[in-house]
C-alpha cells in the first residue's frame, strides 16, 4: 500500500512539474512571438515616423535601438513575472496532497500563520513586481531615459522585476525600487522626445552695448558640438535694475545629457567673448565700488 501511495505521489509531483514545465515553454512562445511582431510593427512605425519628429542629429538607428530596447525590456518583466506566477501554482498544487492528511484546524493555523509571514515579507517584492509591470506597459519609464529621482539624475541603464538601475552622471549605479518610482513623483525628460531646451542667465552691466551682447549670446551655442541646430538660439532680456540687466540665451540640445553640457560650453563662450570685447559685468562694477568704499574708509580712518 505505502508502495503505490509513493509511486502515486512520485507521478503526481511529476505530472505537476510536467505541466508547469509544458505551460511556460507555450507562454514563453507566445510571448516571443508577440515580441517579434510588435518589434516588426516598431520598425516600421520609426521609418515612417523618424523625419518628422526628430533631428537627424539623433541617428535613425540610434533612435531604433532605444525603442528595442524599451520593448525587450518590458517582456522581459513579464517573462519574469509568469515564471513565478507559475512557480508558485505549481508549488501549492504539489503541497496539496500532503496538506489533505493533516487535521483541518491544523491546516488553518498553519495557512493563517504562513499567509501573515508572507504578506509582511514578500510585500515589497510583490509590490516592486507590480509596479515594474505598470512602469514598463504604461511607457512611463524605459532602458535609455534620462530621469530626476529623488534628487539623483542619470540614465535608466536596466529595468528589472523589483527595481530600475539609474546610471549617474559620474557613472556611479542608483538601485531604485520600482515602488518608489511610482509612488513618488520623477521627471522623465525622455518620455516624449529627447529634446532639451538649455538656458544660460547672466548680468550686464547697464552701461555696455546691447546689440553686441545679443550677437554674443546668440553666437555662444554654435561652437558646441552638443548644439542641435535645428532652430536659432534666443537672447532675452529678463530683469532691469538700476545698474544692470539680467540677460538670458537660449538654445536647443538633442538630449537631456547633452543639456548639460551645452550649457557648459555656452558659459565658457560667453565668458571668453565678454572678456574679448571688454563687457563688463554688474558683478564686476560692485566689485569695483566695494573697493572703491573700502579705500575711501580706509583714507577717512587714516586722516582721523
Amino acid at each position: 500500500m505505502l508502495y503505490y501511495l509513493t509511486h502515486g505521489l512520485f507521478f503526481y509531483i511529476a505530472g505537476i512539474i510536467l505541466a508547469a514545465a509544458i505551460g511556460v515553454y507555450f507562454v514563453f512562445k507566445r510571448l516571443k512571438n508577440l515580441e517579434e511582431s510588435r518589434k516588426e510593427t516598431l520598425s516600421k512605425r520609426v521609418a515612417a515616423t523618424f523625419d518628422v519628429r526628430f533631428n537627424k542629429k539623433i541617428g535613425r538607428g540610434k533612435f531604433k535601438e532605444q525603442r528595442l530596447n524599451s520593448l525587450e525590456s518590458r517582456f522581459s518583466i513579464t517573462r519574469r513575472a509568469i515564471l513565478v506566477l507559475i512557480a508558485g501554482t505549481a508549488l501549492i498544487a504539489v503541497l496539496t496532497p500532503i496538506i489533505g492528511t493533516y487535521s483541518p484546524t491544523l491546516i488553518s493555523v498553519i495557512v493563517a500563520c504562513v499567509s501573515v509571514v508572507i504578506g509582511i515579507a514578500a510585500r515589497p517584492f510583490i509590490e516592486n513586481m507590480i509596479c515594474g509591470l505598470v512602469l514598463c506597459f504604461g511607457k512611463l519609464a524605459k532602458i535609455g531615459d534620462i530621469v530626476l529621482v529623488d534628487g539623483e539624475y542619470g540614465t535608466i541603464e536596466d529595468v528589472t522585476l523589483t527595481h530600475c538601475i539609474l546610471r549617474r552622471w559620474d557613472w556611479l549605479r542608483y538601485v531604485v525600487p520600482n515602488s518608489l518610482m511610482m509612488n513618488k513623483e520623477f521627471v522623465n525628460y525622455s518620455l516624449i522626445d529627447n529634446y532639451r531646451w538649455v538656458y544660460v542667465e547672466f548680468w550686464i552691466d547697464n552701461s555696455q552695448d546691447l546689440d553686441i551682447v545679443e550677437q554674443i549670446a546668440k553666437d555662444s551655442p554654435n561652437g558646441s558640438s552638443y548644439f542641435s541646430g535645428n532652430e536659432t538660439p534666443r537672447f532675452w532680456v529678463t530683469e532691469l535694475t538700476p545698474q544692470a540687466a539680467k540677460c538670458m540665451v537660449v538654445a536647443w540640445a538633442t538630449t537631456a545629457a547633452d543639456g548639460w553640457m551645452l550649457s557648459i560650453d555656452i558659459r565658457k563662450n560667453l565668458l571668453r567673448e565678454l572678456h574679448k570685447h571688454g563687457i563688463k559685468t554688474h558683478l564686476q562694477n560692485i566689485n569695483i565700488e566695494e573697493k572703491q568704499n573700502e579705500l575711501k574708509q580706509e583714507k577717512a580712518i587714516d586722516n582721523s
